[in-house]
C-alpha cells in the first residue's frame, strides 16, 4: 500500500480561515483555550505507514502490564476505538527505551507500571471528535465527565491531534503488590481518563497519600527524560521526541 503523506501549513490554514470568517461571520468568535502540548503548533504531516523505529514497548522491556483502554469498551466513548485492533503498545525506540529505564528503577523501588495508552492513531483522535460532538450520547458520563459539560472537553482533554500520534507519550500509571500478592494499581485520587479537575496533577482535593502516589510516578517519569502534562496525572511524552511535527496513523496491532 503506498504512503500517503499530507503536508498541512498551519499558517495558511488561519489566514484562510480568518479572510472566512470576516467574509462570513461578522460577529465575534469566542476564543478558547486549548492545551498546547494537544495541538500542532506549525507545520506538521500526518503519515500512514510505521517507521522503522516505532517499536512494540515488548522489545525493550517485559517488566510492564499492557491494558490499552481504546482497544477495548472500557473507555469513555464506550466501545472499542478504530485504529486499535490489538492490545499492543507502540512507542519511537528512544521513548520505548527510556520507557524500560523506568520500569527498571519502578521494579528496584517495589512497583511495576501499567501502560494504559501509547502511539494513537490519528484516526482514533478523530473519532474522539466526532463523540465530543454527538452531544446525544451520554452514556459514559456518569464515570468519566460527572462535572463538566461534554462540550467542554476539547478544553485541554480532547483535541484534533495527540502527542500520542507523534509515538513519544505515554498513559500510564504504578501498580504495587497487596498482601495476596496480586498487582493493584496505587490510589491516584482518581481513575484513568477521568475528565475532571481532580486529575490535575497539582490537584488540592487529593488527599496527602494519592498526593505522593502522583508524585513518585511523575518524578520516574521525569528523571528518564519525560515531560508531565498539568491537567491529567496519568500522561508524560518523552521530552526530546524524535517526529515533533508528524502524526501518524497506522493501526495499532
Amino acid at each position: 500500500m503506498k504512503t500517503q503523506t499530507l503536508v498541512v501549513y498551519s499558517c495558511f490554514l488561519l489566514l484562510s480561515c480568518a479572510s472566512k470568517v470576516q467574509q462570513q461571520s461578522p460577529a465575534p468568535i469566542p476564543k478558547v483555550a486549548a492545551a498546547p502540548t494537544l495541538n500542532p503548533q506549525g507545520p506538521f504531516r500526518i503519515e500512514t505507514h510505521k517507521p522503522a523505529d516505532v517499536v512494540n514497548i515488548l522489545t525493550a522491556t517485559t517488566k510492564v502490564q499492557i491494558t490499552m483502554a481504546y482497544a477495548g469498551d472500557n473507555n469513555f466513548t464506550g466501545k472499542a476505538v478504530p485504529g486499535y485492533q490489538a492490545n499492543s503498545c507502540y512507542l519511537e525506540e528512544n521513548a520505548a527505551q527510556a520507557l524500560a529505564r523506568v520500569a527498571l528503577q519502578a521494579e528496584r523501588l517495589g512497583y511495576g507500571l501499567q501502560l494504559l495508552d501509547c502511539y494513537r492513531p490519528q484516526r482514533a483522535s478523530s473519532h474522539f471528535m466526532l463523540w465530543v460532538g454527538n452531544t446525544a450520547d451520554q452514556i459514559t458520563k456518569a464515570v468519566y465527565y460527572p462535572n463538566l459539560d461534554k462540550s467542554q472537553l476539547n478544553q485541554g482533554y480532547i483535541a484534533n491531534f495527540s502527542g500520542h500520534s507523534r509515538a513519544s507519550t505515554v498513559d500510564l500509571t504504578l501498580l504495587k503488590k497487596n498482601a495476596a500478592g496480586q498487582w493493584q494499581q496505587l490510589d491516584m485520587g482518581g481513575t484513568y481518563d477521568l475528565f475532571d479537575p481532580v486529575s490535575h496533577l497539582d490537584s488540592p482535593a487529593v488527599s496527602p497519600q494519592q498526593k505522593a502516589n502522583r508524585l513518585l510516578l511523575k518524578d520516574l517519569m521525569q528523571q528518564q527524560g519525560f515531560a508531565a502534562y498539568a491537567m491529567e496525572w496519568w500522561h508524560f511524552t518523552l521530552a526530546n521526541e524524535k517526529y515533533p511535527d508528524t502524526y501518524f496513523d497506522f493501526p495499532v496491532n
